[in-house]
């Protein structure tokens, strides 16, 4: 399953649904508004990886990447919004379960990086 943060756009749970992976949004566990760190203990309660648009997950001095099941941080665009979904796509396919465990993944228009 993937844990969708709330800044994310909301077609990205049919996207997901679409390319075969199970996934949820947080505010089915918990207020949109909830602090960074239930978000991140959501994601680890439920095993999940965390898919955000909130920088503040890219920060590996505050998210060690080791600690969790992983995090996908998407510099989330509108003008290069297909493009953004390709990338994403290509790295869930490449990545998705066992590689994204432990690992922060930056998804922008083409290309991903991904740190551990």
């Amino acid at each position: 399953m993937i844990l969708l943060d709330h800044c994310v756009p909301r077609r990205y749970l049919r996207l997901l649904h679409e390319w075969g992976y199970d996934a949820t949004l947080i505010t089915e566990h918990i207020p949109a508004d909830a602090p960074d760190r239930d978000v991140i203990a959501l994601a680890i309660k439920l095993g999940a990886p965390l898919l955000t648009a909130d920088l503040d997950f890219a920060n590996i001095l505050d998210y060690p990447p080791s600690d969790y099941g992983g995090i996908v941080v998407i510099r989330y665009e509108i003008q290069h919004e297909a493009e953004i979904d390709q990338t994403l796509q290509s790295a869930l396919d490449d990545l998705y379960r066992d590689d994204l465990r432990g690992a922060l993944v930056i998804v922008a228009s083409g290309r991903y990086r991904v740190r551990r």
